[in-house]
């Protein structure tokens, strides 16, 4: 009697506060009012780290040689660098493109162009912005282009988890090579163990995922988890995942060309071992969520590396910093085409799932995109 009662009385509250917008439009100022300050204080943190990281670096940098050695850059080098950036911007849309042909339902395949020009402004973002908005453009725009967000969200994410745990695979496989660098300060083994399990982890998930999905799909909040599991599993051991584990294989050698290609900037010798493995740290340090884009701890790392190796810290912050800059001038072409590129805009009516229909002249099918 008491919890009947009880239970009425906070429904006559809750209905009078929704009447006169009380608790419910309180909650909805303050919900949001929360997510915004624990954003601002997840950059303000990253922020903070790449900011210390700097300040930690440039007090071991005699500020003479950094301009000498900036003097003697040879700039046909960083050009080589930020042309291969350039071609890895069609390799990344078209890993994009077999994913997107291997998860949809109608067989018809994405037209490539628009996917290029989506792929370049969405690596652009990337460089300005955290990476995941880079992935949310991605997605967005493949959703003007007439997929649903579901497909579209689900393509960019196993796009991405391609790319990283083929890099896992690479650092597994580069650390074992007889390069001078592989050591790691005394950590390779450390390194090589973390790698190892991943790899083994991440290949038993894939494995097992029809195993996993249905146990995943009875829970609500984990529903979307075993939706990403069955496409991934249908994506990489189907008919295209060869072609996109090359294609994932290829986007990392070109990496690897570029960090020899700011070596030879600097008259730096490297072999293409120890341009592999200062590809491994480069690369795994950007990825780590707690700075702006890798910037600060990626330096930190490399000088800490390369110090080992009589390379001094006034040269190697020189090769981290030309790296990042390479980076987002080779992002460039992103820029240009986002404000030349008139992607058209989804048709108003919408299907009851949330699948935008697809305009006249664009769409996911071969045929060339109506960009008029």
């Amino acid at each position: 009697m008491f919890v009947s009662d009880a239970k009425s009385r906070w429904g006559r509250v809750i209905s009078k506060s929704e009447a006169s917008g009380g608790v419910a439009s309180d909650l909805q100022v303050i919900v949001p009012r929360a997510r915004g300050v624990g954003k601002f204080a997840i950059l303000a943190g990253k922020v903070v780290v790449s900011a210390a990281c700097f300040w930690y670096v440039l007090r071991q940098i005699n500020v003479a040689d950094l301009l000498e050695a900036i003097r003697l850059l040879d700039p046909s080098w960083v050009a080589v660098a930020i042309l291969a950036i350039m071609l890895q911007i069609p390799s990344v849309a078209l890993r994009w493109c077999e994913i997107v042909d291997a998860i949809a339902d109608s067989g018809e395949r994405v037209a490539r162009a628009p996917m290029v020009v989506a792929t370049a402004i969405g690596l652009f973002f990337a460089q300005v912005l955290p990476n995941v908005a880079g992935e949310g453009v991605r997605a967005w725009l493949l959703v003007r282009l007439g997929s649903n967000w579901r497909k579209a969200v689900t393509s960019a994410v196993i796009d991405r988890g391609v790319g990283l745990a083929l890099l896992m695979v690479f650092g597994f496989v580069i650390l074992l090579l007889p390069s001078g660098l592989t050591a790691l300060g005394g950590y390779r083994d450390l390194v090589l163990v973390v790698y190892g399990t991943l790899i083994l982890v991440g290949m038993l998930g894939l494995l097992l995922a029809t195993r996993i999905v249905p146990l995943l799909g009875r829970w609500r909040y984990s529903r979307w988890v075993a939706i990403l599991a069955a496409e991934a599993h249908r994506v990489l051991l189907g008919p295209k995942g060869a072609a996109i584990l090359s294609i994932a294989c290829l986007i990392h050698a070109l990496t690897i060309v570029i960090v020899w290609s700011v070596g030879r900037a600097q008259g730096l010798a490297l072999p293409f071992a120890d341009a592999a493995v200062l590809f491994t740290i480069m690369i795994g340090v950007v990825i780590v969520p707690i700075s702006i884009g890798g910037w600060g701890l990626r330096e930190l790392a490399v000088i800490s590396l390369l110090a080992g190796y009589g390379v001094a810290p006034e040269r190697a912050l020189l090769f981290s910093v030309c790296f990042g800059l390479a980076l987002a001038l080779g992002s460039l072409p992103g820029a240009v085409v986002w404000l030349l590129y008139p992607f058209a805009p989804p048709n108003s009516d919408e299907r009851a799932e949330g699948e935008v229909l697809s305009a006249p002249g664009t769409g996911l099918s071969g045929a060339a995109p109506d960009i008029a």
